[in-house]
């Protein structure tokens, strides 16, 4: 038995309920509309309910919407939140700038708006009557309205600008990406906290000698990934320090750094080997150096070592962690001669260390060598120049669409 409906237009009205039970149940057409006028519309299944559509243009995102009466463009393409400066204290943009002009009519009130994926996030009413020829110019700091800046809707082409005055719309997306690819931020500038996240490729250098492992891979990447924790980050809870966080404009920060394994958009891969005989070893870690220095750096293994005969070896590889991993940050802002020679402490070439006694009291340098003494844990952190630096590497260029 079967039930064949063909027609130009069916056109079937209910007025109380409607009920098809079938074993499989197939309708095919250009266009489906399902509109509840009144109540809830209601899908559901034993199993999955599963929408999808699979024409050319099924994965794409839609495009920006137009009008023949304004048009918003990105004046200023690149930026850097909190308009941290360079290395060499030059003043970034810390505002992304917008162009808006008006090719028709006479506007009483705009409304400038970012959305990420469609919702909200930021809204700013421009009052002033624009008139056909018109040029206005807007700033976005990049943060919402609860003052939170995400990197990664940027890179993940989440955020649209817009304006409107409710019939006439312009918008724009916002992809970009960040000066260096291995780094996330989040700044949450309400409480003054940064949240940063570096990827770093971390890869299991095997074993040296014949006794038996006390430590797996796994262990020595969570040492690895806790020493960029510990000696990156700037939270205010070192107790022998007394300034570990950063000022930026005035304000004080405080930075939280996180290293992720992975091996998408991360830093130059580097080996972390397992040293089980008496004969210590050297870490070491050139990573993407350039120039002269390339050719010397040939010639030192990326790896950082776990010397099993040691003492004290588990805290010693964690910070030895963060200062090898530190090579690839700081060469990203600073240049390879900046971190090759360890920010002046050593030879670039020789990698000999240069007077530089440890300091009587204060902050530790973990990226510099001391000439007289080995490092006080306690007092070792990344220098505020230097996390400043990594937090500048997120600069962000955004692609003109």
């Amino acid at each position: 038995m079967a039930i064949v409906k063909k027609a130009s237009n069916i056109n079937i009205q209910v007025a109380n309920n409607y009920t098809s039970l079938s074993k499989i149940s197939h309708e095919e057409s250009e266009e489906v509309i399902i509109e509840a006028l009144k109540e809830n519309l209601e899908l559901s299944s034993q199993k999955k309910a599963i929408m999808q559509g699979f024409g050319k243009d099924s994965g794409k995102k839609a495009e920006p919407e137009k009008s023949k009466l304004l048009e918003l463009k990105l004046e200023k393409d690149s930026f850097v939140p909190l308009g941290i400066p360079d290395f060499k204290g030059n003043k970034e943009n810390d505002k992304i700038k917008f162009r808006i002009l008006i090719k028709e009519g006479t506007f009483e009130k705009l409304s400038f708006k970012i959305k990420n994926e469609g919702t909200e996030i930021y809204t700013e009413e421009i009052s002033q009557s624009l008139k056909a020829g018109d040029i206005h110019e807007i700033e976005w700091d990049g943060f919402s309205k609860d003052k939170i800046y995400d990197s990664t809707l940027f890179i993940n082409d989440e955020l649209t600008a817009e304006i409107t005055d409710g019939t006439a719309t312009s918008q724009l997306n916002l992809s970009g990406r960040c000066k260096t690819e291995w780094i996330d931020l989040k700044i949450d500038d309400h409480n003054q906290k940064i949240d940063v996240t570096v990827r770093v490729n971390l890869k299991d250098g095997g074993t040296v000698g014949d006794n038996p492992r006390t430590h797996s891979f796994s262990d020595l990447e969570k040492m690895s990934l806790e020493g960029i924790h510990l000696y990156w980050s700037r939270m205010k809870t070192r107790t022998k320090i007394s300034s570990d966080f950063v000022t930026i404009s005035g304000k004080e920060y405080k930075v939280e750094v996180n290293g992720v394994n992975t091996q998408e958009k991360s830093m130059d891969d580097v080996s972390l080997v397992y040293n089980g005989s008496d004969k210590w070893m050297r870490s070491s870690n050139p990573g993407s150096v350039s120039g002269l220095l390339s050719f010397f750096g040939q010639f030192a293994p990326e790896r950082i070592v776990y010397n099993a005969k040691q003492h004290n070896e588990d805290r010693d590889f964690t910070l030895t962690s963060a200062h090898e991993i530190g090579h690839e940050i700081v060469k990203e802002f600073g240049g390879d001669k900046y971190s090759y020679g360890h920010e002046g402490s050593s030879n670039p070439v020789l990698q000999t260390a240069n007077t530089n006694p440890l300091p009587a009291s204060g902050e530790v340098n973990v990226m510099e060598y001391y000439s007289d003494a080995y490092y006080d844990y306690d007092r070792t952190i990344a220098s505020e120049k230097d996390v400043l630096g990594l937090l500048w590497c997120s600069k962000l260029k955004i692609n003109k669409k």
